[in-house]
């Protein structure tokens, strides 16, 4: 081998060896997130003795945002129906983003249903859709009872 081509041979496998130092944390910052553990802490919503039968509550919860960089919490509006269902008390909590093109539904008194000012969705108050164009019910929140203390997290489950 000649002096010159050992000098190339060496000055490639020193630049791809430089270029891999580089590169490895640059991959590893990017793809990071993808292989953490994503946590979903349950939030206290409140105090939920005083919300009245077939009447939607609406709480607003801060959920945490987790992300590998710093992120504020992100308000969320969380609406807290108790329903009488052959004498036992049923309690769902629904988010109040329309499942048809993401806008904010809200209780409407004198319909008494959610309704999606966006394109006219309605919803039941056990969240079902029944009219427009929403393909699926309302989204529910995964909660839990700790006596009248409701608490919820930001998983999504459909009805």
């Amino acid at each position: 081998m000649s002096r010159r081509r050992f000098m190339v041979l060496v000055t490639n496998l020193s630049g791809a060896g430089i270029t891999l130092l580089i590169a490895a944390p640059i991959v590893g910052s990017v793809l990071s997130p993808i292989f953490q553990r994503r946590t979903h802490p349950w939030i206290r919503l409140g105090d939920i003795a005083d919300v009245p039968l077939a009447q939607p509550t609406a709480y607003v919860v801060h959920f945490p945002v987790t992300q590998a960089w710093k992120v504020p919490a992100v308000p969320r509006i969380v609406y807290v129906v108790k329903l009488n269902v052959s004498g036992q008390t049923q309690l769902l909590s629904f988010s109040n983003v329309c499942t048809h093109m993401e806008c904010d539904v809200h209780w409407d008194t004198n319909l008494n249903e959610f309704l999606c000012p966006c394109h006219g969705g309605l919803y039941s108050i056990e969240g079902i859709n029944i009219g427009g164009p929403p393909p699926k019910p309302l989204y529910r929140y995964e909660h839990r009872l700790d006596g009248t203390i409701l608490y919820v997290r930001d998983v999504l489950t459909e009805a």
